[in-house]
């Protein structure tokens, strides 16, 4: 049987099977399911609310149907009310860029408004204002924000603190700036999401950043401020004119939206393969106060080891194999260690390892009955210290065309 599940996993990899859901389907090669098979998703945003770009750049925009994010500050869209709400009107979307634009004093122009001399509680409220007012004016509630600056953080030295779990709880996604790597669909912070700089290039310096999300199936972020012929801050327009083609050609597989529409998009399509996609992190401690080590959240190492979406779980296939979990452990004291997995009479009875820091615990691979039946009981104790610990768990014992288990999950339960 364990050879079975073996080939089965190599006509998955192969595309052979067949699968009515995408998002499932998907799961099987770890691609992320981006709309009718499109290779990459772009999205263009604008800061400051520059008045070039309703001269200039969004009828570019519109002649090409792309739609852009604009970050406005509320007093900049204040003389030109009615040609923003036509922007709207047209499909564009409108983030928070703040109230003042605070930015690190040491740009001289911004000694005065230093998001350094900033508290987490001016940034907040600064922020609702800037929401409210553009309500006001436009119509809309921005469900984005672009740090300004790309600076996350208020204070400085001992006192600073980070803006992101704050923007994260306003907002659907904040975009950063001045970064070198577009985001990673499956992995990306959305209250961090990657902005890489486009003022100032031709296409042919554009073209090498879209190339690479389009081979690794990323969504790459440009960030702008005027929309100009030439000029300093100034994304040229006419290599607004060659990326507009060129997004516009099928053969290039890209799908362009404004931040927020494929914020959405990547939000609900990691939710609904969550479950089916190994994509190692850090395991924190859950809503039900346990440490779970999923096959989904943990790193397979070794020759053979595999992850299979369709039983949602580590195979093993040599005694080389193990699995790896970055672990955070909120409080120290005894966890009591649970394993879901399974394994064939005739496999069961070789002995594991669990292996954390320092502590490790031994045990011997029960019956389940059969590689489809899971099951899952308590394996023993083991002490963890506070903070970060790597957790591994791997044969004991060396065998040869053997297997192991099917690991589905680990669950830590503190008892003392």
């Amino acid at each position: 049987m364990k050879q079975i599940k073996k080939g089965l996993q190599i006509l998955f990899a192969l595309g052979i099977l067949c699968v009515a859901n995408i998002f499932h389907l998907e799961a099987q090669t770890s691609k992320f399911p981006w709309p009718e098979g499109k290779k990459m998703a772009l999205s263009l945003s604008f800061d400051d609310a520059r008045k070039s770009n309703l001269e200039l750049g969004i009828p570019l925009l519109n002649n090409y149907g792309i739609k852009a994010t604009f970050f406005v500050l509320p007093s900049a869209v204040q003389a030109n009310i009615g040609a923003w709400k036509e922007a709207i009107a047209a499909g564009h979307e409108i983030g928070n860029h703040s109230i003042i634009h605070p930015c690190s004093g040491n740009f001289p122009w911004a000694r005065d408004k230093a998001i350094e001399n900033y508290t987490l509680d001016r940034m907040q409220n600064e922020l609702i204002l800037a929401n409210e007012q553009i309500r006001d004016l436009l119509g809309v509630t921005p469900l984005v924000y672009a740090y300004p600056c790309g600076q996350t953080f208020v204070g400085k030295g001992e006192f600073t603190q980070s803006l992101v779990p704050m923007v994260s709880s306003m907002f659907l996604a904040g975009r950063g700036a001045g970064n070198e790597v577009a985001s990673d669909p499956f992995f990306v912070d959305l209250a961090q999401v990657t902005g890489m700089g486009m003022d100032e290039k031709s296409f042919k310096d554009i073209l090498p950043l879209i190339e690479s999300a389009q081979k690794n199936g990323q969504w790459l972020v440009l960030v702008g401020h005027d929309t100009k012929e030439s000029g300093s801050q100034a994304t040229y327009l006419n290599m607004l004119s060659e990326l507009g083609a060129y997004i516009n050609d099928p053969a290039n597989g890209i799908w362009s939206a404004p931040i927020g529409t494929i914020a959405q998009y990547v939000k609900s399509a990691r939710e609904a393969v969550s479950d089916t996609v190994n994509n190692p992190q850090l395991v924190r401690i859950s809503s039900n106060g346990q440490l779970r080590l999923t096959a989904e959240n943990g790193k397979g190492i070794g020759p053979e080891i595999k992850y299979m979406p369709d039983w949602r779980a580590f195979g093993w296939f040599t005694s080389k194999d193990k699995v790896v979990w970055d672990v955070d452990v909120p409080s120290g004291g005894v966890y009591e260690v649970w394993l879901e997995w399974s394994v064939s009479d005739e496999e069961a009875g070789k002995e594991f390892l669990l292996q954390a820091g320092d502590q490790s615990l031994k045990g011997i691979v029960d019956k389940s009955g059969s590689w489809e039946t899971f099951k899952k009981k308590s394996i023993g104790k083991i002490p963890l210290k506070s903070g970060y610990v790597q957790i591994e768990f791997k044969p004991a014992v060396h065998f040869e065309e053997e297997a192991l288990l099917d690991l589905k999950e680990i669950t830590l339960k503190k008892v003392d």
